[in-house]
């Protein structure tokens, strides 16, 4: 009875340890007695061959996680993972799949970057490398090479291996051979003249020692000492240009930051675009000149020379003088005495021709074939409307400048210039107005009855047809 208790003891205890061993490898793993705090993070593979649940991660060849759960998306794969809370992850870490050995096991390395403070958040994407290389497409690239050295060494085997290649050998050492000859019968025909190279060879020699004498020695020393203190300023140069290069690559300086740092290259791309707004109506800014003369119908003439400067087709700028002619009646009375004087007073009437240079400066705007004006017309402020037609070839305008004051002598209102002008040939221009109608008579103080009509003629041409009249020249100039 004792033993048969015993052998059930044995039975009994045996079982207990199977179970234990059992309970051991498949059930309990280290992970379930671990305590330390751990922090998700994801990452998307196109290819997770061989990475599944509780594969190890490791950086810096030490695990510090494992994978948690592997998803599928439509064209790659999602792999959520943890990594323990102690462990930093920098921002810029990027994802390594690699092989352990020749029998296939995987691992994800995390590659950290140095120097860099700010970190990863809980459940954050770090992207995977691009440029690692693992051990499997190691593999791959050594055995497509070693297909590409068999392929080679098959066509050699059929170029060489039968009947034909061998009589391309025998014909090869045969040329060979023949060469041999014909090289040895070319020195013996010029036997005489090898030996008179081999002569000048040992005259240049001979020159070349009485050039070596002492004094020349001495400066060839002092040239390759200057030279050697040339080349430790070059080591000096290019260790300072290796600690740029390298202060450069970690993102230092301004120069560092502005490679390495994507903020820096956004802001500059920014003001560069602003700069590129700023200055794009002076880019694409057309300047034209603008001359006109007219005379009229009291005989007094006047002629402007603008620029009009058009930074949009919707607005322009006008800079520009006239010469200004004003004629006034200047009255003189005198009494003339003398011994047949008869106490008779006489008047004198002169006309006095004011001349005085003015200038233009005016603002413009279109709003399709009506446009306006303000700014300084004849060194005065003033309004100027103005409606195109027909291409702009027929304008008519009208401008009020000068305006006067409650009692003045001058004009009753403002000084007005209506007038139409008609293009021909792009460049010239016929134009008919009235000026000044408001104008008051000296002698009547009166607006004068007869209008002060005017004709005249222009002349507009651009910057382009400058261009294109130098390039004329240019070639009339280069001709024969």
């Amino acid at each position: 009875m004792s033993s048969k208790s015993l052998e059930y003891r044995v039975g009994l205890f045996s079982l207990f340890g199977v179970a234990t061993t059992v309970l051991a490898i498949f059930v309990l793993s280290p992970d379930m007695f671990s305590r330390k705090e751990q922090i998700n993070y994801h990452t998307v593979l196109k290819d997770a061959t061989g990475i599944l649940e509780k594969t190890h991660v490791k950086t810096n060849g030490v695990t510090v996680g494992k994978v948690r759960k592997i998803s599928l998306s439509r064209d790659a794969t999602r792999v959520d993972f943890q990594v323990d809370k102690e462990v930093f992850i920098p921002e810029g870490s990027k994802i390594i799949v690699r092989t352990v050995g020749f029998l296939g096991d995987k691992f994800i390395e995390i590659k950290r970057p140095s120097n860099v403070e700010n970190g990863v958040g809980p459940n954050g994407f770090i992207p995977q490398a691009t440029d690692a290389a693992d051990l499997q497409e190691v593999i791959s690239l050594v055995g497509s090479i070693a297909e590409d050295i068999k392929k080679v060494t098959t066509n050699l085997s059929s170029v060489l291996g039968d009947s034909q290649g061998e009589r391309t050998m025998a014909n090869i050492v045969d040329n060979i051979e023949q060469f041999t000859k014909d090289a040895r019968g070319i020195l013996e025909d010029n036997r005489e003249d090898v030996r008179t190279l081999v002569a000048n060879i040992r005259d240049f020699s001979d020159s070349m020692k009485e050039v070596m004498n002492d004094e020349n020695k001495e400066r060839i020393d002092r040239i390759l000492a200057n030279f050697d203190t040339s080349m430790e300023d070059v080591r000096g140069a290019t260790k300072n240009i290796n600690l740029i290069s390298e202060k450069v690559e970690k993102g230092e300086g301004t120069l560092g930051k502005l490679i390495n740092e994507d903020d820096a290259l956004i802001e500059i791309e920014g003001a560069l675009k602003d700069l590129r707004k700023v200055l794009a109506p002076v880019t694409k800014m057309e300047i034209a000149v603008d001359t006109h003369s007219f005379i009229r119908r009291d005989e007094s003439s006047q002629t402007y020379f603008n620029l009009v400067f058009r930074t949009r087709p919707d607005a322009y700028y006008i800079i520009g003088f006239t010469d200004f002619a004003e004629r006034t009646l200047d009255t003189t009375t005198e009494t003339i005495d003398g011994d047949n004087s008869d106490g008779t007073v006489r008047s004198r009437e002169t006309i006095v021709e004011n001349k005085e240079l003015r200038f233009n400066l005016q603002l413009g705007k279109r709003w399709g074939w009506i446009g306006a004006r303000l700014g300084m017309f004849e060194s005065s402020g003033g309004v100027a409307g103005d409606m195109f037609f027909f291409k702009d070839r027929f304008r008519v305008s009208l401008e009020v400048f000068d305006f006067a004051d409650k009692d003045s002598e001058i004009r009753k209102t403002a000084h007005i210039k209506a007038y139409a002008s008609v293009l021909f040939f792009n460049h010239l221009y016929a134009l008919i107005g009235v000026d000044d109608p408001t104008r008051l008579d000296p002698e009547t103080g009166k607006v004068d009855k007869d209008i002060n009509h005017y004709l005249g003629a222009g002349l507009t041409f651009t910057d382009q047809d400058l261009k294109a009249l130098f390039g004329m020249a240019a070639v009339a100039a280069g001709g024969p």
